[in-house]
């Protein structure tokens, strides 16, 4: 992925998840008094004082066991067996797909690893495996989904020809002082399984941090009245649109298949970027209106730790791989709402 379109994804993060989760309808009442004026555009309702519910970090040891589980799945030992392929077993496989007796594109593997039950075929073609023999040669006639990317094969039936080279039964690995010390960068069991503690603790801080940063922000654009022309929730459209486009290029797709990943055509898509477009353009509008009235300002000393956040060299060598305004604007935001949240009270 390109360091630009990594930046700017990460820089639109809170805005556009708060967009996309969307905004509860408004519980207060419609007179509260402005606190702050910008222009005609905005007209800040209370922004100081905003209760919020305080979230707990909590971490359980299940979970903690659950994640250091996840771990010893990832690296399974498999043993060649001499019996019929079962649920959770890995097949070796050579396939050819054929639609109307011709092979099609992407459709041809020797030497396939398969895990049964993985759900990385379309369906009836792991179910169609199990049960086989080393040796055995299938004939699957299977039928692609209906939404599926590539037109040619969507809604169609297809053969599938698999010649069954091997059996393995896919056994999870011990969590053993061995393995800690090859797989994580820990030396013992003990230590590994602390610093998982840790660090399921860590994110799970940082998760309920962002969710009381979400109430308070956007109860305090709720509060707000705004007036956006067209030709400004337009530009965000614009914005955004050109994001997903440069996406689609990088993946070597064009927005309709990019978009049917998603489970929506086009059509549906582009109107549900239009009402995120006008909610993000709303919330920049409160984010730069605040920012007016309490003197909050980027400067490079914020600059300098978005540098270090990301591993830039210098501010320079960021606002060359970057777009500079996006960066200032992120930052411009993340500075109001650690303003909003230092001011707001927290309401059991």
């Amino acid at each position: 992925m390109k360091m630009k379109k990594f930046i700017g994804i990460c820089l639109c993060g809170f805005l556009a998840a708060a967009v996309v989760t969307g905004c509860s309808s408004k519980t207060k009442e419609e007179d509260t008094t402005a606190a702050a004026v910008s222009g005609e555009k905005v007209k800040l309702g209370e922004y100081k004082g905003v209760a919020y519910t305080p979230v707990k970090a909590e971490v359980t040891d299940e979970e903690v066991e659950a994640e250091i589980q996840s771990l010893l799945d990832a690296y399974p030992t498999e043993n060649e067996v001499d019996r019929a392929a079962a649920d959770g077993d890995v097949v070796n496989i050579d396939y050819v797909g054929m639609k109307d007796g011709v092979a099609f594109d992407g459709g041809t593997a020797e030497g396939y690893d398969l895990k049964l039950g993985s759900g990385n075929f379309i369906d009836g073609f792991e179910d169609g495996l199990i049960g086989a023999v080393k040796g055995q040669e299938l004939s699957l006639n299977l039928t692609f989904p209906e939404n599926y990317r590539n037109e040619d094969l969507a809604g169609q039936d297809v053969v599938f020809d698999v010649t069954v080279n091997s059996v393995k039964e896919s056994i999870p690995a011990e969590l053993t002082e061995e393995f800690v010390k090859e797989h994580t960068d820990y030396d013992s069991v003990e230590d590994y399984r602390k610093g998982t503690r840790e660090e399921l603790e860590e994110a799970a801080a940082t998760a309920a941090a962002n969710q009381e940063e979400a109430e308070v922000f956007l109860k305090v654009v709720e509060d707000s009245e705004v007036n956006l022309t067209e030709e400004e929730i337009q530009a965000t459209y614009d914005e955004q649109y050109a994001m997903y486009e440069e996406q689609a290029t990088m993946y070597g797709m064009d927005m309709e298949e990019l978009v049917s990943l998603y489970g929506i055509d086009l059509e549906t898509f582009q109107s549900q970027l239009m009402l995120q477009a006008e909610e993000a353009a709303k919330q920049t509008a409160v984010v730069q209106a605040i920012a007016a009235a309490e003197n909050i300002s980027v400067n490079d000393e914020d600059r300098q730790a978005l540098v270090d956040e990301f591993g830039f060299e210098s501010i320079e060598d960021m606002n060359e791989k970057t777009d500079e305004k996006l960066a200032d604007e992120y930052l411009l935001s993340q500075k109001v709402i650690d303003f909003l949240v230092e001011n707001a009270v927290a309401q059991e």
